[in-house]
This record gives structure tokens, sequence and C-alpha cells, in this order.
């Protein structure tokens, strides 16, 4: 009841969640799909879905985004929604990079199933029958709350790196109204960077592939999550992995990635292979995601899944 907000494997598959400083930033509109499993063996045990759309306005000197994304525990018990509207205004630094800073607003809605929770009360002792408990019902087990959020991203066509900051205001937290004294939503900071680096076989002009070395590092309330790992590109098919860790080396899973890139699409499917306690029993963490570009790429960009092959 007290952790990291809802992660996913495929930091980039979904960047305006990552950081709203990606909102506009292909100069194209865009469109993401996402869905997560989490520890397979424990059924619906946490399933994320996640939407969202982003495009540029010339007009406003940046990008428009929305993100949604829903997060179910406990098979439907606990549920938490979110939709995120965020505004990133591009400043072109030189030749080679732009700046982009952003801000952020979003509605979020935590939600409890009051009447499929079981009390002492509701068990009968020698048959294990379900009666009826005498704990007073929540007329409406529902929470709602405003957040903000921030972001700085700059980026090229060979290196990205950004910075965001989530829940600016530390929102008080419940599944109900009239319980949320005392809870609050830590602030969550995140840190990332990549680089696209071009390989060439020796003696040959022509590029073979990509390899993108990236990192991500994210730090909320008493949390501190580090990932490192590296993308690589060929004829666009995509393939990677990466090491979910703490900054004291107790590592948690490893993540395998594999993906394939068309000219206005991508799909990807990440495994997360569970090292840390719970090891096999959690059967590991699957992530499948889906892009749409609703135009062609114009420029070249660092960004992942967004480098489409051209021979």
């Amino acid at each position: 009841m007290s952790a990291q907000d809802t992660g996913f494997s495929q930091f980039y598959s979904n960047p305006l969640y990552l950081n709203p400083a990606f909102a506009g930033t292909l100069d194209v509109p865009r469109i993401n799909f996402q869905y997560r499993d989490q520890w397979q063996t424990f059924p619906n045990a946490f399933t994320t879905y996640s939407a969202s759309f982003d495009f540029p306005v010339e007009k406003l000197h940046g990008g428009i985004g929305i993100n949604f994304i829903n997060d179910t525990k406990a098979n439907g018990l606990l549920n938490s929604f979110q939709a995120d509207l965020m505004y990133a205004s591009v400043i072109k630094l030189s030749s080679h990079y732009k700046l982009s800073g952003s801000i952020e607003a979003g509605f979020h809605q935590n939600s409890l199933d009051w009447d499929r929770l079981i009390f002492p009360d509701n068990v009968d002792p020698y048959f294990g029958k379900h009666g009826i408990t005498a704990e007073s019902p929540i007329n409406d087990p529902r929470y709602q709350f405003v957040d903000f959020a921030t972001g700085v991203l700059i980026y090229g066509q060979k290196m990205f790196a950004g910075l965001a900051v989530h829940h600016l205001t530390r929102p008080a937290q419940s599944y109900y109204a009239g319980q949320e004294k005392g809870d609050v939503l830590n602030r969550k900071f995140t840190l990332h960077f990549g680089v696209r680096i071009p390989v060439f076989i020796f003696g040959h002009w022509r590029k073979k592939f990509d390899v993108s070395p990236q990192v991500v590092a994210i730090r909320q309330g008493q949390f501190t999550q580090f990932n490192y790992g590296m993308l690589a590109n060929w004829h666009g098919f995509s393939g990677g992995m990466w090491f979910r860790q703490d900054l004291t080396f107790n590592y948690d899973s490893f993540i395998f990635l594999v993906g394939y890139m068309k000219k206005r699409w991508h799909f990807t499917y990440s495994y997360d292979w569970t090292v840390s306690g719970l090891g096999g029993h959690s059967g590991g963490t699957s992530e499948f995601s889906i892009g749409f570009l609703l135009k062609d790429l114009l420029n070249e960009t660092a960004f992942p899944f967004y480098r489409p092959y051209e021979d």
C-alpha cells in the first residue's frame, strides 16, 4: 500500500509517462498503446493499460500530449486511473540540438471495490462460509485529486537526456474521501539518458546497424530504481537487454526486449525475468506496446523505436 508509481519496462514506448517534455518532439502526430501484466503466476495481480497521443503545434512553438493510465491491482479490488494533459515548448539550441520544457496537469482517481472485501466476521469459523459483515459500508469508495508535473529534455540526432518531476504538490492519498489525512503521494524524480551509435563494419562505408546505450534512474520516497542497458536496431528489428536494481546493487530483474519498426508503426514485446527474492514464484512480467505515426518522419532522431530502417 506504500510503494512506487506504476512503472513500465519499455520506458520509451510510452515517453509521455516517463517525461512530459517528450510531447511533440517527433514533429509528427504519434499514438502509443501499452499493456503490462506484472507477476504472471499471480492472476491479475497488477495489470496496467496505457494510451497516449501527442502532436506538434507550430503556433505554440512546441507540442501537446495527453496520456491515459489505468492500473488494476488484486484482480480489480483496487484501481487507479489518471488522465494527464501536457504542453511542451521547444527551443532550438543549435543546428543539432533542441531543448523542450514542459508542464503537465492531470486528473487522478483511486477506487475500491468495497463489495468484494472480506472481514473476519464475514467468515464462519467452522464451515468457512461468507456472511454479512457488521462493518459500516463506504458510500462512495472513490477518491479524486488533481496532480501536476514538469520536465525538461535535450535531444538531437545522436543523443537525448531529460529530467522529470511528478507529483509536484504531493497530493493527499486515499481510496475514499475523509481518510486521506497524513498520507501523501511522494514526488517522483526521473533522470534518463540515451545515445545513438551507428556501427560500421571495417572496410564498409554503409552503416550496418545502430546501438543505443540507455539509463533511467527513478527516485520516489524511499524507493530508488536504476535501469541500464542497450538496444540494437538492424533492418527494422530491435533487440535489447536491461538490468533493474537499486543503488546498492540489489538486482530486481533482467529485461529482455524484441521489436520491429516499419515506416509508421512499431510493435515491441518485453519480458522481465525476476531475480530478486520473489524469483521464480512471480512468473515474470510481460509487456506489449504498439505505436503509430500519422505522418512520415522528416528528421532523424536518437529516440528509441522511431528510427525506421532505410537501405
